[in-house]
């Protein structure tokens, strides 16, 4: 038994260590199925990945996968920016890729310098600016429940990682959408990871899906699960709630369907986003 795919992980185009081939060949070595290359999102202020080097990313996946037999698929740690739930990418750049994910990150710039102080300062020092952290909290939940009605998001990585919002109700909410919600092995191992046993055994008695992630930022660290299954075994949570485990998950995304094959593109019409 084992996890057929790892769907967080890095490289040189963000900040990673390795190359997108690196990371498909350790792929292959350990055995996983797919993977994907998901660097951090355009508006990532130190590691983020630059609007012209998409294209470039997506041959690199493709070229991976002819030559690993993994499938690698091309994505990005999409940053959510404000209380609105919108992320750091155009409807032009989610077209070249084929999977969606979304969370919170330090050090992203935000559509203005308003934004800048009310979303990112605030949560990132929301001891100094936050006067209320209930109604942060609950304004943090809202843009979470905005960003999955935003996107046809196929994962929320990291919740909780330097931000706070109520979990269970974005785990709900999620559930409802057919959105995942990532067990992220690498923040797993943090102490301040932000999510703790409690939330992730109340999630999972809910009958939410998970899909455990390496977050490699090294290509020897891809298919690096055993934090996460560690979790697994320790809270008793049913196999058949981990999305990636000796299965593919069923991501939302229709670029994901279109890049398994899943359904014919030329059937399908995608709805602007932004």
């Amino acid at each position: 038994m084992a996890f057929w795919g790892d769907y967080h992980t890095h490289t040189q185009y963000s900040h990673g260590k390795g190359t997108v081939m690196d990371n498909a060949l350790v792929a292959k070595e350990k055995g996983l199925k797919q993977i994907a290359i998901t660097d951090h999102g355009l508006r990532h202020i130190i590691f983020g990945i630059r609007r012209r080097q998409l294209p470039s990313l997506r041959r690199d996946c493709t070229e991976a996968t002819e030559a690993t037999g993994v499938h690698v698929l091309a994505g990005v740690e999409n940053n959510i920016c404000d209380f609105d739930g919108l992320f750091d990418l155009k409807q032009k750049d989610l077209d070249m890729l084929d999977i969606v994910q979304g969370g919170f990150h330090k050090a992203v710039w935000c559509r203005s310098i308003g934004k800048q102080f009310a979303f990112q300062f605030r949560n990132m020092y929301r001891n100094l600016f936050s006067t209320s952290p209930k109604k942060l909290v609950a304004k943090n939940t809202d843009a979470y429940l905005k960003l999955i009605d935003n996107y046809e998001l196929d994962f929320i990585g990291h919740i909780n990682r330097d931000i706070r919002v109520d979990i269970l109700t974005v785990a709900r909410y999620a559930k409802q959408k057919g959105t995942y919600m990532e067990l992220n092995s690498k923040q797993l191992t943090l102490k301040k990871s932000g999510i703790t046993d409690k939330d992730i055994e109340k999630m999972a008695q809910e009958g939410v899906e998970f899909v455990c992630n390496s977050d490699a930022h090294s290509p020897e660290r891809v298919g690096d699960m055993k934090a996460a299954l560690e979790v697994i075994e320790r809270l008793h949570i049913p196999y058949s709630q981990i999305a990636n485990w000796e299965k593919f998950p069923s991501f939302r995304s229709s670029n994901y369907a279109r890049a398994t094959g899943a359904i014919d593109a030329d059937k399908h019409e995608d709805g602007d986003i932004l």
